[in-house]
């Protein structure tokens, strides 16, 4: 079972060159595939974004994907709740006595992998690596199965 990460779900969004491989394997996994709220978030703050730049076209366009989004996964989008902040706690401060300054939307997402025992399906492997989750690349590779 596998968290997305906003850079992995939007791949299938509009106007983006799609992958159809990762594209193909997601919808055949669609049933093992999980979102953080953060990703909800992130992809509103690129709604947000388009709107207040002019780009009305393309922010509805967005905002449609991301209806379609949150219909698709539905009771699959994990929150941020009491235990999983206790987790992000936990991993934050160690990261940085480490040198390392992951963000606090990474130390979220890895937190609420930890909390459900889920792998991270990431492109941006070296902001999980610092927080001790699985984390995979799928543009790297997709996952067996």
């Amino acid at each position: 079972m596998y968290l997305v990460d906003t850079n992995v779900i939007s791949a299938g969004a509009p106007r983006k060159p799609p992958s159809a491989d990762l594209v193909a394997w997601m919808e055949r996994h669609s049933a093992t595939l999980y979102l953080s709220v953060v990703t909800v978030a992130e992809i509103e703050d690129g709604v947000a974004k388009s709107a207040r730049e002019g780009a009305s076209r393309k922010a509805a366009t967005l905002a449609a994907w991301l209806e379609a989004v949150l219909h698709l996964y539905g009771d699959r989008i994990l929150p941020f709740d009491t235990a999983t902040a206790l987790i992000a706690g936990a991993l934050s401060d160690p990261t940085r006595s480490q040198g390392q300054a992951p963000g606090f939307a990474d130390i979220i997402i890895a937190a609420t992998a930890r909390r459900h025992g889920l792998t991270i399906l990431s492109r941006n492997l070296r902001h999980f690596v610092p927080l001790w989750v699985p984390a995979l690349d799928p543009f790297a590779g997709l996952p067996a199965g």
